[in-house]
C-alpha cells in the first residue's frame, strides 16, 4: 500500500468541502498549479478518480464520497491530538460540535453547559439545537443526543436516561370532542407527535413488547416538542409528549393525561459518536461530563 501524503488529503477535504481546488488552494496557501498535481497524485494513490471537475463541475465521485468519510474522520483526530499536545498540560481544546433535540439541549444540556466550558476553557462548544439526526459519518457533528435507537447501531451508544411519554390534550379540546375510553376511540382526533411517531392519517404508540398503529383524523409532526406541547395547550389535538415536559401544565390543570391506562414505552435518550472517535480528548471529556449529569442520585 503506498503512503498518503497527509497534504494532499487536506487539500481534497478542503476541496471537498469549499466546492473548488481554487478556494481550497487560497485558504491553504497551496500554489493553484500545485492543487492540481496533489489532487492528481492522491487519486493515484488511492487508485480511483475522486472529483469530476470541469469549467462547470465540480463533485465528487462515488468512490471520492466514501474516501471524504475516513479522510475528515482521520484528520480531525490528527488535528485533535495536535492541539492537545501543543496546548501542553492536559488541556483539552478545538471545537466540539454538539447535535441535540430542542427540548433536551435548553432544558437539560443548557443549565450544565456553563460550567462544563468553565473547566475547559480552550475548548470551543457549539451546539445545533433540533438536529438530533445529524449525520456523524459526514461530519455534520461530534457528538449528538437521540431519541430512540435508531441509527445508534453503527456508532457507540451511551444510554442517558428512559424518558416516561404521555398522551395529553386540554380539557377544551376534549370537551369539543368524541370521548375517549379505549384506543379505538381516538380515530376520530387530531394528533400532534415527532416525525418518527406519525404519518398523515396514522401514529404510533409504543407499548410494552408492542407498537400499535392507530388511524387517526389528523395528524401534526414536528421535530420540536416544546411546539407540539404549546399547541395541545392551545387545544389543537393531543400531544404525544415527554412526561417531564407537561407535568407543569398538567399539575396546573391546562392538561390532562388521555388514556393513563395505556402503559406508554419509555423513550431511549442516547449520547452517540463514532467508534472512530472514542479517544478524541474532547469527546471524552464531554461524554465524562454528561454521563454525570444523567446519573442515578
Amino acid at each position: 500500500m503506498k503512503d498518503f501524503s497527509l497534504s494532499d488529503v487536506r487539500l481534497f477535504t478542503k476541496a471537498a468541502q469549499l466546492g473548488g481546488l481554487t478556494p481550497a488552494a487560497d485558504v491553504l496557501n497551496v500554489p493553484k498549479a500545485s492543487a492540481s498535481r496533489q489532487l492528481q497524485r492522491l487519486e493515484a494513490t488511492v487508485g480511483h478518480l475522486l472529483l469530476h471537475r470541469g469549467s462547470t463541475r465540480f463533485a465528487l465521485t462515488e468512490e471520492g464520497r466514501e474516501f471524504l468519510v475516513a479522510a475528515q474522520h482521520v484528520l480531525t483526530i490528527l488535528d485533535d491530538v495536535m492541539l492537545n499536545l501543543s496546548s501542553g498540560s492536559g488541556t483539552v481544546g478545538g471545537r466540539l460540535r454538539v447535535a441535540v433535540p430542542h427540548y433536551y439541549g435548553r432544558e437539560v444540556l443548557g443549565a450544565h453547559l456553563p460550567d462544563f466550558m468553565a473547566a475547559h476553557p480552550q475548548l470551543e462548544v457549539v451546539v445545533e439545537t433540533g438536529n438530533d439526526r445529524a449525520d456523524l459519518f459526514q461530519d455534520e457533528a461530534d457528538v449528538a443526543i437521540r431519541r430512540g435507537r435508531e441509527g445508534c447501531d453503527e456508532m457507540v451508544a451511551r444510554h442517558l436516561k428512559n424518558e416516561p411519554m404521555v398522551l395529553c390534550a386540554a380539557l377544551d379540546y376534549l370537551a369539543a370532542h368524541p370521548a375517549i375510553e379505549g384506543m379505538p376511540d381516538l380515530a376520530s382526533h387530531a394528533f400532534l407527535v415527532t416525525e418518527g411517531e406519525g404519518r398523515k392519517k396514522e401514529i404510533s404508540l409504543s407499548t410494552t413488547g408492542k407498537i400499535h398503529r392507530v388511524r387517526v383524523g389528523n395528524v401534526f409532526q414536528s421535530d420540536d416538542l416544546e411546539l407540539i406541547l404549546k399547541l395541545t395547550v392551545a387545544g389543537k389535538g393531543i400531544g404525544l409528549v415527554p412526561l417531564s415536559l407537561a407535568q407543569s401544565h398538567m399539575d396546573s390543570g391546562l392538561l390532562v393525561p388521555v388514556l393513563p391506562s395505556v402503559k406508554l414505552k419509555p423513550q431511549e435518550i442516547n449520547l452517540v459518536y463514532l467508534p472512530s472517535r472514542r479517544n478524541s480528548p474532547k469527546i471524552k471529556v464531554f461524554v465524562d461530563y454528561v454521563l454525570n449529569i444523567f446519573k442515578p442520585s
